[in-house]
C-alpha cells in the first residue's frame, strides 16, 4: 500500500467515526517530494485521491487542484520541525475540543491501560501529559506555540479546536489518534462523575 492509499484509508476511517464534521480536519503524509495533504473544504466522508495535494516542505502546491487548507502550513512546519514525523492527522471531536478548553495547560493521564498505545509508554502506572497549545488563526503564530512546546511525540491538542496526532508512519499516527481520542473520551466521562 502506498502512502497515498494509506492516507486515504486513514481519512475515510476518521470520517466514519464522525471526527471530521462540516468538512473539518486535515490530514497529511510525508513523501519524498514533500507531503500529501487534503485540499480545503473537501468532504472527508467522500475522500478521493484527487482530493489530495502534493506540497513541498514550504507548503507550496506542486501538484493537484484546489487549495490547501490554511492549516496545511502547520503540517509543513511540523515536517520541518521533526524529520521523524511521517504523518499528521488532525480531527475535530467533542472530547478534544471541550477538554482542551478545560485544561489549557495539558491533560494528565494516569491509570489508563490505553496509555500504552502511545509510543514509548509501557505501563498504565506512569503519568503522561497530552499537551495543549493556544489556538491562533495565524499559522505562523500557531506553529510558534507548537515549537515552544516541542517535543510532543504523539501529538497535541489545540485549545478549543481539536487533536493533531503525529507518527513516524500513517499506521503509528492512526494508532496515536485513536488512543488519544479514547483517552479523552474517558477523561470527559470521568469529569461527569465528579459533578
Amino acid at each position: 500500500m502506498t502512502s497515498k492509499d494509506e492516507l486515504l484509508a486513514a481519512i475515510a476511517w476518521a470520517a466514519s467515526k464522525g471526527w471530521t464534521p462540516a468538512t473539518g480536519g486535515n490530514f497529511s503524509a510525508r513523501v519524498p517530494e514533500g507531503y500529501l495533504v487534503t485540499a480545503s473544504g473537501r468532504d472527508k466522508t467522500r475522500i478521493q485521491a484527487d482530493d489530495l495535494l502534493l506540497c513541498d516542505l514550504d507548503g507550496q502546491v506542486l501538484e493537484g487542484s484546489g487549495k490547501p487548507s490554511a492549516e496545511s502550513d502547520l503540517h509543513a512546519a511540523l515536517y520541518r520541525l521533526d524529520g521523524q514525523i511521517g504523518c499528521v492527522l488532525h480531527t475535530h471531536t467533542v472530547a478534544s475540543t471541550v477538554l482542551s478548553r478545560r485544561f489549557p495547560d495539558g491533560i494528565a493521564l494516569n491509570g489508563f491501560e490505553m496509555q500504552k498505545a502511545l509510543q514509548g509508554n509501557t505501563t498504565h502506572d506512569a503519568t503522561v501529559c497530552l499537551p495543549v497549545v493556544p489556538n491562533a488563526q495565524d499559522m505562523d503564530e500557531l506553529a510558534a506555540h507548537v515549537r515552544a512546546a516541542w517535543p510532543m511525540p504523539w501529538g497535541f491538542l489545540v485549545a478549543g479546536h481539536g487533536i493533531y496526532a503525529v507518527g513516524a508512519t500513517v499506521a503509528e499516527c492512526r494508532r496515536h489518534l485513536e488512543a488519544i481520542e479514547f483517552l479523552l473520551a474517558c477523561v470527559l466521562e470521568e469529569s461527569r462523575w465528579s459533578q
